[in-house]
Formats: structure tokens, sequence, C-alpha cells
């Protein structure tokens, strides 16, 4: 279409083009007789128009069929088991043709990349408003994974509650120009079987990728299971085309509470060689460079200026589930701190420093510090088992107590 446009374009401009005028004085030289000139079509202007047409039409034509030819190629070689992620989003490129085998490779492909680079693509197709309604339904079914984070089995004994995180959405989107991202979604959910009554109406609406966090009170079930929570969401589009809203389907999750399992189950056995590294891997530190001053609360009138930090060097044996209290010298007591939970300690850890506040819950009692000046302080950790429930990574808990050299801070007013 192109061409022809360019054509017209030629035919208008050599139409238009002035005539040079011919004088009847001057005598026309015609060639002798059966000598007619083998190329003087060339200087026709008419015959200049066809080449120019011509070539336009060849030219273009050309490279459509090549481009034909190229899609064509692109889109058998998704059939084959060898294709790669890059090979897939090429093949976007031509437009819908590979739409089936898009939708193939995200559902049934046991490769990750390549199940994400399908994806990527029919979201490019969505973005350029090559997809009906239906069609960016089905993506957003396929494309839809709960990951729930929590453990199956649970001590019956267990008194605290324990959180419990779910991550939902399309997890191949992304904020990419071109590409349909998490921000075009929202999302609304609602979760039964926890024994809550507020967790059973849908939350409000919020947008990108989706979590969920909520908790279970072993106590609120009188038997011991299997129970089963259920997640159910639904998502709506947003400034794009076609505006719609689907449910998508019910994930279930299913947990025990076992009366044979033991709180304590998760003590790891306590060695000499564990208890050193943890002596040496864990103290406390000043306040990184990168964080605002902060004071922490001691009374009513002072307070601790740049409370230390903890600095915990990592990989460590086993996992941390443990309580934290702070002892001041030449004060009676130990003052709770929290805690800190730190899972996954054994495998797949990149080594370096892992740094957390210090944080004092609650005041110290009257008359414990009178004036502003230095003090010297300490943590001390206890192992916590029901905290590490709590926690679905933890699998080892070291058992031993574990106490930080002292450390001086400065007490100033308010």
């Amino acid at each position: 279409m192109g061409g022809l446009a360019l054509a017209i374009v030629v035919l208008s401009a050599l139409a238009d083009a002035p005539q040079t005028p011919v004088n009847p004085s001057t005598p026309v030289r015609r060639p002798a007789k059966g000598q007619t000139g083998r190329w003087d079509w060339v200087a026709d202007p008419r015959s200049a128009v066809l080449l120019t047409l011509g070539s336009i039409l060849v030219i273009g034509g050309g490279r459509k069929w090549l481009k034909t030819l190229n899609g064509r190629r692109a889109v058998s070689r998704l059939s084959e088991p060898n294709v790669t992620a890059e090979e897939i989003a090429r093949a976007g490129s031509y437009g819908r043709e590979g739409l089936l085998d898009f939708f193939r490779l995200l559902g049934t492909d046991v490769d990750a990349l390549r199940r994400e680079a399908a994806g990527r693509t029919v979201a490019a197709l969505w973005k350029r408003d090559d997809l009906i309604a239906e069609e960016e339904k089905a993506l957003v079914r396929r494309g839809y994974v709960v990951d729930w984070k929590a453990r199956r089995r649970y001590p019956r004994a267990l008194t605290v509650a324990v959180p419990i995180r779910v991550d939902f959405g399309v997890p191949f989107l992304r904020d990419e120009k071109g590409e349909v991202g998490p921000k075009n979604l929202w999302w609304s959910y609602r979760i039964t079987g926890a024994e809550r009554a507020s967790l059973e109406d849908y939350s409000p609406w919020r947008q990108g990728q989706g979590h969920a966090v909520f908790e279970i009170n072993p106590t609120d079930f009188a038997t011991n299971g299997p129970h089963r929570l259920v997640f159910q969401a639904r998502v709506r589009t947003e400034g794009l085309t076609d505006p719609w809203e689907i449910e998508l389907p019910h994930v279930p999750f299913n947990f025990e509470l076992d009366p044979l399992l033991a709180v304590d189950a998760l003590h790891t056995l306590p060695d000499e060689s564990r208890a050193v590294h943890f002596a040496e891997g864990i103290r406390l530190g000043g306040v990184p460079d990168n964080v605002e001053p902060v004071y922490m609360d001691l009374t009513e009138t002072l307070v601790l200026r740049d409370p230390p930090w903890f600095l915990i060097r990592t990989p460590l044996p086993c996992d941390l589930a443990h309580t934290v209290r702070i002892e001041f010298a030449d004060v009676p007591g130990q003052f709770p701190a929290g805690k800190i939970v730190m899972s996954g300690q054994t495998a797949g850890v990149v080594p370096g420093l892992y740094s957390t506040p210090l944080l004092l819950e609650g005041n110290l009692p009257p008359g414990s510090i009178e004036r502003p000046g230095e003090v010297r302080l300490r943590a001390i950790l206890s192992a916590d088992p029901q905290r590490g429930w709590a926690d679905p990574d933890v699998r080892s808990i070291w058992p031993g107590t574990i106490v930080t050299d002292w450390m001086t801070a400065r007490v100033v007013r308010r």
C-alpha cells in the first residue's frame, strides 16, 4: 500500500512538471531509415514512471514475502522441543500467528524460562491490543500462581498464633514498556477455614502482585485435623482497552495439629564448635552509615541515642528463633527486646553481614537510669521454638543461650 502511494505521487509529479517548449525553426533529427535507437524508450518520461512503479512494487512485495516467510519459520520453530526463550520472544514480533503455541508453552512446558518467555510474549500482544477479552482472561488464568508460606504440620501443644503468608498473582508480568504489567491488574481476596470472620470478607482492591498475611491460632481448632484453608481471589483490569473482572480458581491448603510432635523438636544438638561460631558471629555494633539518627525510649525523660544494632555474620550453622533481652550494667534485671528469627542459613546463603536494630519493648523501671551519660549494655538471646514453628523455613534451632559482648551507648534527655 505504501509503494502504490509513492507511485501515485511520482505520476502526479511528472504530470505537473513543466514541459520544454519546442522551437519550430529547430530541425528535428530523425534516425535514418532502418536505424531506430535501441534505448530510445528509456528517455520517454512515461517509461521512467513505469520503471519506478515496477521497482516499488517488486521491492515492497519482496520485503513482505520475506517477512511472511520468516514469520512462518519462527512460528513453526515453536513446536520443536529445543526452542529457546529468545526464539519464543522473537516469534511474538510476527503477531498472533503463534498464539496457540504461546499458550501451549505457558501451560505445559517444563522449562521455567520458556514458560516465562511465552507469557511475556502474550502480554506484549495484549499491550498492542492484539487479543480479545477471552484471550486476555485465559492468559491471567493460565499464569495465575498461589504460593502458601506455611507448614503442613504443627505441634498440638503450640500456644502462639502462627502467621501464614500467601503470595499470589501472575509472576511473569513485569512493568516494562510494551507489555501489560502488574500495575494493570487489581486484586481482591478472602480466606475461608481459618476460624476468623474478618478473613471471610473480600479484601479491598489492591494493585500489583498480591501478598496476604494472616494468623491462625492452634487453640481455635477443636480437632487435630486435617484442617483446610481456602484462598479465593478475583482480579480486574485497569488502564487497558477492555476492562473486565473474573473470579479465579480456589486454591486450598491443608494442615494438621499433631499431638505427638513436641514443640522443642526443632532444637538441634548443641556442640562446642557451633557454640564458638555463634559467639563469634553475633555481636552488637553501631548504627549503619545510611541510617538516620534514632532514639530508643528508656524512661519518661531519657532516651538512648543511636541504640546498637545486631550484626550477624552469615551463613550460620543452624537457624535462629530466639527471644531477645537487654541487660544494662549496674541495673538489676533483663528487659524484653523482641525476637530474632533467621531461617535457611544452612543452604544457599551468600556469606555476608546481616544487621537489624535492637529495640527495647517498654520503659525501664523508675530510677533505673537517672541522668544522661554513657551506659554499657549487652543482649541475651534465648531459644524459643514456639517462634520457630511460626516460620515455615526454620528447620533446626540452636538451643543454647547467646550472650553478646558489652557495648557502650549514650543516654540523653528527650
